[in-house]
């Protein structure tokens, strides 16, 4: 029995969602405890803190991604324990053991990173690395859409790639999305919520029938599950920050899902455009971060302080302000991906949003209301 046979389990979705929750609630403040001595590192060069951001940044563990990917492994294990036995032997279906592998090595380099800073070129070496392993395993962009057939029916919808070409551009399109959720990793909470809005988009729309990738709707589901769990403790005032292992290892877990879309002629003309949109921020702020660099003839991947949230702080913002700001852009952007498919997926997405905004204001009020009790007493 193969992994997609296991996901495709009736309420799959749902309960890998509140399962990876629950696991990463519970798991961050026990890695935080005891990260406090592991996850001091010097501040970054380009970076303009204030000093009360500089006291924050040196003294918050970093380490969150390591709750995210323990609530990962242990959401797909209890799939693969509970309902079914799974060998990766004579099956075609790689894709599971591929993004587990990238994912990991990753997360690995990144990891390393918030420990003891690396050089910029080792760093993309390690993403590299991790996203050629990728391909070699089974995830690969077989196929590119012909952005002329939206204007003109007459056009061929699309390529089908060569194998280098396949390479290439997978092997860009999971090092940029990776790269692109650690630039907008500035702000309290930031980066988490909106790869949280990207899994619950992934999460609906592979369950179009159009699509139907039910396996890649529960990864989504779990990412989205873990990072809701993990957001409890990142967001403003941050108790622990996701760090360099944790914008990574999201980054790479979205890119690996949306590639499953990818695989298949008849749905990359569905997808294509729909995924522009849901990384649309993200990117942006990478293309803006590099043209920026590259017209102050600054290093490219020397970080700086002017991306979209650094631009919204100098406005006067908060970061709950800022992260509510573009939490909602990003879900407007994701809803129209979703609507542009079909109606279906546009309202399941946003019935997703509701639920999900519904935990959220539980985390809000109830916690926070049961501390302030606690601390008057």
């Amino acid at each position: 029995m193969n992994w997609i046979t296991i996901f495709k389990h009736s309420n799959s979705q749902p309960l890998a969602f509140v399962i990876a929750l629950v696991i990463a609630f519970l798991v961050t403040p026990i890695i935080k405890e005891r990260a406090d001595l592991l996850s001091f590192r010097p501040l970054e060069d380009g970076r303009n803190y204030s000093p009360e951001q500089k006291d924050k940044t040196l003294k918050t563990p970093r380490l969150g991604g390591l709750s995210i990917l323990i609530a990962l492994a242990a959401t797909i294990l209890f799939y693969l324990v509970f309902y079914g036995r799974y060998t990766p032997f004579g099956t075609k279906h790689l894709e599971l053991e591929a993004i587990i592998m990238g994912s990991s090595i990753i997360f690995l380099f990144g990891l390393l990173d918030d420990l003891k800073p690396l050089k910029p070129q080792i760093k993309l070496s390690g993403q590299l690395l991790a996203a050629s392993i990728t391909f070699f395993m089974g995830l690969r962009i077989k196929f590119l859409v012909n952005p002329l057939h939206y204007f003109d029916a007459s056009h061929s919808a699309h390529f089908k790639l060569e194998y280098w070409q396949s390479f290439l551009l997978t092997v860009i399109f999971l090092v940029l999305i990776s790269n692109a959720i650690n630039l907008i990793d500035g702000v309290d909470g930031l980066a988490v919520g909106v790869c949280i809005i990207s899994s619950i988009s992934i999460w609906a729309i592979n369950l179009s029938p159009i699509l139907y990738r039910p396996d890649a709707a529960s990864l989504g589901a779990m990412l989205a599950g873990a990072g809701l769990g993990f957001l409890r403790y990142n967001f403003n005032p941050a108790r622990i920050f996701l760090g360099d292992n944790g914008a990574y290892l999201l980054g790479f877990m979205l890119a690996c899902i949306s590639c499953l879309g990818l695989t298949k002629k008849v749905t990359v003309v569905i997808l294509s455009p729909v995924i522009l949109l849901i990384f649309a921020l993200p990117l942006l702020d990478l293309v803006l971060a590099v043209w920026r660099r590259w017209s102050q003839k600054k290093e490219i991947m020397k970080p700086d302080s002017q991306h979209i949230h650094n631009q919204l702080e100098d406005l006067g913002l908060n970061h709950k302000q800022i992260a509510y700001i573009i939490y909602g852009l990003t879900i407007s952007l994701a809803a129209s991906g979703c609507f542009f498919i079909e109606t279906a997926i546009g309202f399941r997405f946003i019935s997703i949003v509701f639920c999900v905004a519904m935990i959220w204001l539980i985390y809000s009020f109830v916690f926070n209301l049961r501390k302030q009790r606690i601390s008057k007493d």
